[in-house]
């Protein structure tokens, strides 16, 4: 396995490089948005177009561009925003938390819902229980996740005269309950999704696994039922489930975008969103960049665990 993961490390510059290549050269195709038309009217010269064009660094070849921004990448160096020349790192310092707890909470939840309700729907087959949870996987499946972010500010207010916070970020160190105020009610609903999904694949995998000669024979030597279901049914399920988890990870990633839209916060998501809008190109080919690093990474952790989990999985 240490020599599948180190090839494995090998390619994943490669990757990178070749994503940051492509994000670089289609920000700056013909037909893609000019940021130096954001920053001129109609009473601007030729010469101070130029000079703006200039002071933006977009005034040399693209490839030349391109090896300067590499090579301010490898030094720490992430530019200035177009927008307000402000420097990259520190905006990306501030709002990497907010999404980082968003991630957190998410992929718990739905990790959580998703696995337990699997479980009982598989044990308790055709039960209410199982019908009762296989509704609730239609249900989250089927409802779009800004719909009921909506619902969770509409339906409060208008129910008890509540409303739940929003906007703005404080660290769960500086103040736990209006953190977890803000965050907990909204990535539970942002979860509910990633846990539908999960429940159903949780459910038919462990019914198939089941069905296997093996736990026949672990119930035939008279284990308890907890035993069978989590040592010898959970276990042999968990590949397909953490492949998926890991899925869903990647997703939420930037898919918090539409929680941080509604609820007025600052993360990483909607300073992609409002860069690429504004052909903020430092910031863009830095989160892109960003996401193909750590997606590289997370398919490589996934790939890697299914070794721990089944000890049949060798890697050559």
């Amino acid at each position: 396995m240490r020599q599948y993961a180190l090839r494995r490390l090998a390619y994943m510059p490669l990757i990178v490089v070749v994503v940051s290549l492509i994000t670089f050269f289609t920000l700056r195709l013909p037909f893609a948005t000019d940021p130096v038309t954001l920053y001129v009217n109609q009473n601007t010269t030729q010469e101070q177009e130029d000079a703006i064009r200039a002071d933006l660094g977009l005034d040399k070849p693209v490839l030349e561009q391109f090896v300067v921004w590499v090579g301010d990448l490898v030094r720490g160096d992430l530019g200035h925003t177009f927008r307000s020349n402000q420097p990259v790192w520190p905006e990306i310092q501030r709002r990497w938390p907010v999404n980082l707890e968003i991630l957190v909470f998410s992929v718990f939840f739905s990790t959580v819902l998703g696995v337990t309700f699997g479980v009982i729907t598989a044990v308790k087959q055709n039960s209410a229980a199982d019908y009762g949870f296989r509704v609730f996987a239609v249900f989250g499946q089927s409802i779009p996740e800004f719909f009921l972010l909506i619902l969770l500010i509409v339906l409060p207010s208008l129910w008890w005269n509540y409303s739940p916070p929003v906007g703005g970020h404080v660290s769960i160190f500086e103040d736990p309950v209006k953190n977890l105020r803000l965050y907990l009610p909204p990535t539970l609903l942002l979860g509910v999704g990633g846990a539908a999904a999960l429940m159903r694949l949780t459910r038919s995998t462990l019914l198939e696994v089941f069905r296997q000669d093996y736990i026949r024979t672990a119930r035939a030597k008279g284990l308890s039922g907890n035993k069978v279901i989590l040592q010898h049914g959970l276990r042999n399920a968990l590949i397909p489930i953490v492949t998926l988890t890991g899925a869903h990870v990647t997703a939420l990633f930037f898919g918090s975008l539409i929680l941080e839209q509604i609820f007025s916060i600052n993360g990483l998501g909607q300073f992609f969103l409002v860069s690429a809008m504004t052909a903020d190109f430092p910031v863009v080919q830095f989160l892109v960049f960003y996401t193909a690093v750590v997606v590289v990474t997370m398919n490589l952790l996934i790939d890697l665990s299914y070794a721990v989990i089944d000890p049949r999985v060798k890697y050559a």
